[in-house]
């Protein structure tokens, strides 16, 4: 690989204005471009946890996995920084437009605001948020409705990647998918996936269900039918569905389930007194059995070739799949 070059920095990292991308990375810090009363509003937020505003133009990974991932992944990187020693073989990096900056473990550190020893940081353009209207009738679609948690978000997105779910629907109360933690979780799956963000969740739930989406809100409500008698009853024809899922503690609101076209829920199995000893799962624990189930007819079996009795001798004869 051809000689990349670092720019080795001296003294205080968290004066540098070059390093302003990766400071302070636990919290949310003002969008430099903005103006200065926009500025004083984000400086009172500044010790907000990152994750609940979305007004910064950059997101930010660190690792080698995950900068790799974001590398590779078509957003503009803005910059990296790394630890002194760090090889930058290990990263896709055939050509460069962008700084590299090389600090020391006590300056990245100083700089990130919390012990960091992952040995890379990158920094790259925000993605767009892509309006409601270019929602694609994919077969499973993921919707988040005030889903607080980041490492919740991140976990139910590394799932859908899994399962090969490629677009999620935000309302303005959950928190942002693409924040450090949540692309820290995921893998950076966020990057690899569609993301619409709803000013109008019911409105916007409502506009697909009269698109023949299957809108289905994940709840415990009385007129939820389970997972399996959604897919044997409902699901025979394989509409685009679009999973709803709600907030860790309250759940869907019920304006919002009633925009969605059929509710689920997962069965649990009762105790010997008729009734489970949980009535709910984690949100990304059941969002990750609901995709599963959901997404289950993409899983064939190959076929095993078995020979008929009186077929044996017939070389030419049509062989069928075996049974499992």
């Amino acid at each position: 690989m051809t000689q990349i070059a670092r720019t080795t920095l001296l003294g205080s990292a968290t004066e540098a204005p070059e390093l302003a991308d990766f400071r302070n990375l636990k919290f949310s810090k003002p969008n430099l471009q903005s103006s200065h009363s926009e500025s004083i509003e984000a400086g009172q937020r500044a010790r907000h946890p990152q994750g609940r505003h979305r007004g910064q133009p950059f997101i930010v990974a660190e690792g080698r996995k995950l900068c790799a991932r974001m590398i590779q992944s078509g957003c503009r990187i803005r910059s990296l920084v790394v630890e002194q020693g760090f090889d930058l073989a290990c990263l896709p990096l055939e050509e460069t437009d962008f700084p590299i900056y090389e600090l020391s473990s006590d300056q990245i550190s100083q700089l990130a605001g919390f012990n960091f020893h992952r040995g890379v940081l990158a920094s790259a353009d925000r993605p767009n948020f892509q309006p409601i209207d270019q929602f694609a009738p994919d077969e499973l679609s993921l919707a988040f409705v005030g889903i607080s948690d980041q490492e919740n978000v991140g976990s139910m997105l590394r799932s859908a990647a899994a399962f090969g779910i490629r677009q999620v629907l935000i309302d303005t109360r959950s928190v942002d998918p693409y924040s450090r933690r949540c692309l820290r979780v995921s893998m950076g799956a966020a990057l690899t996936m569609t993301v619409f963000q709803s000013s109008d969740i019911v409105s916007d739930l409502a506009m697909l269900s009269s698109r023949n989406f299957h809108c289905l809100a994940a709840t415990l409500a009385d007129d939820s039918v389970s997972m399996d008698e959604y897919v044997t009853r409902y699901n025979q024809q394989r509409p685009p569905c679009v999973l709803v899922l709600g907030n860790e503690g309250d759940g869907l609101p019920v304006d919002v389930q009633h925009a969605c076209s059929h509710r689920v829920r997962i069965s649990m199995r009762p105790t010997h007194q008729g009734q489970p000893l949980l009535d709910s799962l984690n949100v990304s624990v059941a969002a990750a059995i609901l995709m599963h189930g959901l997404s289950k007819p993409w899983e064939t079996v190959p076929p095993t070739t078995v020979a008929e009795p009186s077929a044996i001798a017939q070389s030419d004869s049509p062989k069928r799949p075996g049974k499992i």
